[in-house]
């Protein structure tokens, strides 16, 4: 099958980026041309690093391209952040497989048509995508107040409508969506992680040397962007209660924090700078050997856009016990319960833990509680982690995801292509070419965009 790829690629620091070169690296059968941003020149393609079997080409060579050679199927990496924004206008012009990271595209939506000036833009798609709301919302948005408001209202009806079928990794989340847009194909595609048991205990020793964390210090690793939403401020609030009595806990952090999130600032309010380590930006060949040197992965997030997060699957992947925060998507996901030390799971019969959850509503409290408990039990700590690996074997190798990917693309490759909703707003149908019939029409001329009939009357001194 021959198929056109749109998707951040590496060097690029999305998780997405990793995700897209590891799944294209399995479809050896397919011919894959890989559609990068070179909205920044034709540099953003040059840098991009090489896939074997698949070329690399910047977005604005689709059209002709396609025109010239139509692909079998184009498949669109969908996520709700700004460097999937130049994918948008030919989603909604060439359907094809939608794989959606987020439940909710609020965000990168509203900013990415925001900054370049398309305010009314964006309130049409808003009105548009909820129906049931106020306009008003959307003057919030455009004015820079929209915090939370984003996952209220998550944007993604023209995504699931442009879509011949839409692929997720939550079964819970393919049931919801197929509850909101009935008739819609939507199918599960496992999320799979390469696997991370490979590092040595010395490289673990070394990474301990380089941040000066002491071999005997049990460390807890968090891994990913550093944001406010990893929910590390009520973490360092309960290291900071539970550190006098456990004085061998550690706290690594691993990857790039933003200018507006300056955790070790918030660490060193609390009086424990020296109980955490920021890494910094980690790539993707050396995360294997920070997994190994951390001895518990917490992987928590609120708010949520309900997306699966590859980066605590890695840490399944290296046998990792895991914390994370108890979300609905989740729910399937056996996890310990440390207050009653009993095991929750919507699955019946399931009894063994992969993980430790926290509770929103208890979350500093059950912090502490998985903080103590893991520094001090070694055995829970290798149960945990001996459980997380073979829940990573069953459910979340690549061989699993590339099977499932197999079989929607083919789904895809086959599917109806949507009808058009007639009352899409009217920038996503737009030719392009409005700026130009406003000049034309400005000199009195015909429109010169418009293709003439021609006719014997065309030409009045005839031939």
């Amino acid at each position: 099958m021959r198929i056109a790829w749109f998707s951040p690629l590496p060097p690029h620091r999305s998780g997405i980026a990793a995700y897209s070169s590891e799944i294209l690296a399995c479809l050896t059968s397919h011919d894959i041309e890989a559609f990068v941003d070179d909205g920044s020149g034709r540099e953003a393609v040059a840098g991009t690093r090489p896939i074997p079997g698949v070329a690399v080409r910047g977005a604005h060579d689709f059209v002709w391209r396609h025109a010239r050679q139509p692909y079998d199927l184009v498949v669109y990496q969908l996520g709700n952040d700004l460097c999937h924004d130049y994918m948008w206008p030919y989603m909604v012009r060439v359907p094809g497989l939608v794989v959606l990271h987020d439940a909710q595209l609020h965000q990168a939506r509203a900013q990415g048509l925001i900054r370049q000036h398309r305010e009314d833009d964006f309130r049409a798609e808003f009105v548009y995508s909820h129906p049931e709301t106020r306009r008003e919302i959307a003057d919030l948005i455009v004015a820079g107040l929209g915090g939370t408001l984003y996952y209220l209202w998550p944007m993604v009806r023209i995504p699931m409508e442009a879509a011949k079928v839409v692929a997720v990794h939550t079964t819970y989340l393919a049931r919801e969506l197929a509850a909101e847009f009935p008739g819609r194909t939507i199918r599960h595609v496992h999320l799979g992680v390469p696997d991370s048991l490979a590092s040595t205990a010395a490289a673990a020793a070394e990474v301990r040397r380089r941040h000066g964390i002491p071999d005997a210090a049990v460390v807890f690793g968090s891994f990913g962007r550093v944001t406010p939403e990893k929910g590390l401020t009520h973490l360092l609030m309960a290291l900071a209660q539970v550190a006098p009595s456990v004085p061998n806990v550690r706290l690594l952090v691993v990857g790039e924090a933003p200018p507006y999130y300056d955790l070790l600032a918030q660490a060193r309010e609390l009086g424990i700078a020296e109980l955490v380590t920021l890494t910094g930006y980690v790539d993707d060949a050396g995360l294997p050997e920070y997994l190994a040197a951390v001895d518990v992965c917490l992987n928590l997030r609120w708010p949520t856009g309900r997306e699966t997060s590859a980066a605590w699957i890695r840490c399944l992947a290296a046998g990792k016990p895991t914390v994370i925060t108890d979300l609905v998507h989740l729910t399937d996901v056996p996890s310990l319960d440390l207050r009653s030390m009993k095991v929750s799971c919507t699955e019946a019969g399931v009894t063994e833990p992969v993980c430790v959850h926290v509770e929103l509503i208890d979350e500093i409290h059950m912090l502490r509680l998985a903080l103590r408990r893991l520094t001090e039990d070694v055995g829970l700590r290798a149960s945990l982690g001996g459980a997380a690996r073979r829940y990573w074997a069953v459910h979340a190798t690549m061989a699993l995801m590339a099977r499932d990917y197999e079989a929607a693309l083919a789904n895809a490759a086959t599917a109806t292509s949507p009808a058009r909703p007639a009352n899409w707003p009217a920038h996503l149908t737009a030719d392009g070419t409005a700026t130009a019939r406003s000049l034309s029409a400005g000199f009195g001329i015909h429109d010169v965009l418009e293709r003439p009939r021609i006719t014997e009357t065309s030409f009045p001194w005839g031939g």
